[in-house]
């Protein structure tokens, strides 16, 4: 590469006085660059006067646009004129872009991550940095051996065209990683932490096995976090020794420890600006003296301290910590100061990124306002409100306290968003293990218009079933608090033996929140059953079919971290339904269901939902038996059939002529069920699942003829978060099963199961 260089014809560049007056600049050399884009980047202009100095900067600035190879400047003096001519030669430009030797990785997919492109101006270091960036490539794809170069060909057309020789030897797999010296905790745990995974049966799926340099830093802190959670303050981890197999296909890892003792918490000490008393400190806290010490706890309870701070307009609180080693004991002294700073105060709060989302669908989330003395929590509450509500990408929402320069006590609040797609069209077909072959089509919008509302129709339409539904819910009615929708309804259903049903009807619903997360909701519903193809002798067709009116009070609390895909939170509602209107049908229902949603360590997430209902005869007329309960299928106990539980009776079909028995369905339904939940390929949206279930059904109350037992099952599926909804492939199998009983279930289904 040349160098910058400075020459003159008539004047000596270093003779350029500050009375020189430059009365023309002329640049040679220029085929792709525009002159004025080079006359942007000097400090100069025509008719200006200059220095020696203010000439070589400019040229320094020329050059460090990249687009030269050689930069000249020469002075000329012509009819009397000073005129400035820069001597250009620009770089060639790229021309192809060319790999060889990638059998593994196509073209598309190295160009993609290359920051060099074509027809681009040719850098070297840029080149050099590919070179690197396609080995890192490689390596995050299991290719730990691969290596690359580059070499620079001559075209037609004057430019270079770029080669990248890729050697990409076999795809190595970790093997085995060994743990010296770990007494205190098993291999499994440690591997729990760790980046770098063993090949498995499933690596093909989640990529685990593939071998990661820039992971064994990580992985290094994370074991040292580990232990230091569990009271082994001393805890030395050395760098892992790497083995490669004879025939480059196996990587063995071996990560050498010294634990060191485990410690106890001696004494906690507070000092500093303390705005709190000591038993009110501890009392937010995890760790007390006598407990086994631990980093994770340790880092909550600053958190929360700070917090506390926070909450009383300290914004800019620092809790320091320091950990003083009792000598002689394998105990720790933990000492807590504390540096209030000043009371701050809200600012502007300003929402970016959201073209479409209006800014009060934010604004309305927020526990905080303009002009508001700070607060930890309720801003921490706001950044949880705004990522409920599901209309933004995971991680992607923001919350940024800038001071201002005049008035540093003043946080001006910048929310940064990035929306997602929020409106969805699917048409789907498929095989469901209860309706056969189905057809699914839905038009949806959780946030129609940027007003957060959500209107949505679907439609399925299956050999033993057809829905069709359209809805609309409008969460902040006239922006009041007050919560409004309707949802238009029909339903045939066949999937049942004893008789096929077709319903249909409009439901409208206003809700009020009474709480913090909590809102009442008031339904009214009328609905129109007809009921045919009678199977079951002990069912009376004109007391299944008529009207139904009904009106359902109901509390809902939702602290779910996600609406649509929860993975932290808690969900508890508790309704009662009474039909008692107009209509045909009599009856009384009541429900009460709480699940629990917990994150037991990074993407593993623990599920958990109980469910009871009960139903009463409200008048002489019978309880149709469409509205009562039962249990089985891919929405509720998985090992067993549709309609598997439930008490039955023994009657002649009316339809075969057949003795079978007929589901009666019950009054009283309990059911519980455990889910664990992983990412299997976190991109594609792909999961696996295992569960356990148990519930029953009674016929009026629980534990009716002295039958106390509730069915169980356990299985395990996997779940595809794709276009079209979540789709569940689930296998069940039953506990204690009856003789009619298949000993397993398979399962096919979309939606959310809770």
């Amino acid at each position: 590469m040349g160098l910058p260089s400075l020459q003159a014809d008539d004047l000596p560049l270093g003779n350029v006085k500050n009375v020189l007056v430059i009365d023309d600049i002329l640049f040679t050399g220029l085929k792709k660059v525009e002159p004025e884009a080079l006359l942007e980047k000097i400090k100069f202009k025509i008719g200006s006067t200059i220095t020696n100095y203010e000439l070589r900067d400019a040229i320094k600035q020329i050059y460090g646009m990249k687009y030269f190879e050689n930069v000249e400047a020469r002075l000329l003096k012509k009819n009397g004129k000073n005129i400035l001519k820069f001597n250009l030669e620009e770089k060639p430009i790229i021309g192809l872009i060319e790999f060889e030797g990638n059998d593994e990785l196509s073209e598309d997919d190295l160009k993609n991550q290359l920051k060099t492109k074509q027809y681009s101006i040719l850098d070297i270091n840029t080149i050099k940095a590919d070179v690197n960036i396609i080995e890192n490539f490689y390596e995050e794809k299991g290719y730990y051996l691969a290596t690359a170069s580059y070499r620079l060909e001559d075209n037609e057309y004057g430019g270079k065209n770029l080669v990248f020789k890729i050697k990409e030897f076999d795809k190595v797999r970790v093997k085995k990683i060994l743990f010296i010296g770990n007494d205190s905790l098993q291999d499994q745990e440690i591997k729990g932490v760790m980046a770098t995974r063993e090949e498995s049966l499933f690596s093909f799926f989640s990529g685990s096995g593939n071998f990661k340099e820039f992971n064994f830093q990580t992985d290094i802190e994370r074991i040292k976090y580990l232990y230091k959670s569990r009271g082994h303050l001393q805890i030395n981890v050395a760098n892992p020794i790497v083995t490669v197999s004879e025939d480059k296909r196996w990587i063995f890892i071996t990560v050498k420890l010294k634990e060191g003792p485990k410690f106890s918490i001696n004494n906690i000490y507070f000092d500093g600006d303390l705005l709190f008393t000591e038993a009110e400190m501890r009392d937010k806290m995890r760790l007390s003296e006598g407990d086994e010490y631990s980093e994770e706890k340790l880092r909550l309870d600053i958190q929360d301290l700070t917090e506390m701070y926070q909450d009383k307009g300290y914004a800019f609180a620092n809790v320091l910590r320091n950990l003083q080693l009792v000598p002689g004991e394998n105990k720790v002294d933990i000492h807590f100061s504390f540096e209030k700073g000043k009371i701050a105060y809200f600012g502007k709060i300003t929402v970016k990124g959201n073209s479409k989302t209006r800014d009060k669908v934010v604004r309305r989330e927020l526990r905080v306002y303009e002009g508001m003395k700070y607060s930890g929590s309720k801003l921490r509450a706001s950044k949880e409100n705004v990522n409920r509500l599901g209309f933004f990408e995971n991680n992607t929402v923001i919350f940024n306290t800038v001071s201002r320069k005049d008035q540093d006590n003043i946080l001006d609040l910048e929310i940064s968003v990035k929306e997602r797609q929020t409106g969805q069209i699917t048409v789907g077909a498929g095989y469901s293990t209860a309706n056969n072959a189905f057809l699914q089509a839905s038009i949806a919008q959780i946030n129609f218009r940027g007003l957060g509302q959500n209107l949505q129709f679907s439609l399925s339409y299956a050999e033993n079933q057809q829905r069709y539904n359209l809805g609309f819910t409008e969460p902040y009615l006239f922006d009041s608090l007050w919560t409004a929708g309707f949802d238009i309804f029909k339903n045939v259903n066949r999937t049942i033996k004893s008789f096929a049903s077709e319903t249909h009807g409009v439901a409208l619903r206003v809700g009020y929140p009474i709480f913090e997360y909590t809102r009442a909701f008031v339904t009214l519903k009328h609905e129109e059953q007809r009921v045919s193809e009678v199977r079951d002798p002990n069912l009376d067709k004109n007391e299944e079919s008529g009207v139904t009116a009904s009106v359902r009070g109901s509390i809902v609390h939702d602290r779910r971290n996600n609406v649509f895909e929860p993975t932290k939170g808690h969900f508890v509602s508790t309704s009662v339904e009474e039909a008692a209107f107009y209509g045909d049908q009599k009856w009384v229902r009541a429900n009460l269901e709480g699940r629990v949603y917990q994150p037991l360590y990074e993407d593993l997430i623990f599920r958990s939902r109980l469910r009871v209902s009960q139903m009463w005869q409200s008048t002489s007329r019978p309880i149709p038996r469409n509205e009562k309960f039962s249990l089985g299928g891919p929405r509720n106990m998985r090992g067993y059939s549709i309609e598997a539980i439930g008490p039955k009776k023994r009657g002649v079909d009316r339809l075969s002529g057949g003795e079978r028995d007929f589901n009666q369905r019950g009054l009283y339904s309990v059911l519980g069920t455990l889910e664990l939940e992983h990412p299997l390929i976190a991109e594609a949206g792909l999961k696996w699942v295992v569960f356990y279930d148990a519930g029953n059904i009674f016929e009026e109350h629980f534990g009716e003829d002295d039958n106390y037992w509730l069915r169980q099952d356990y299985g395990f599926g996997f779940r595809w978060f794709s276009p079209i909804g979540i789709l569940r492939f689930e296998f069940g199998y039953p506990i204690d099963k009856d003789e009619d009983d298949k000993s397993n279930q398979f399962h096919f289904d979309i939606g959310s199961y809770f």
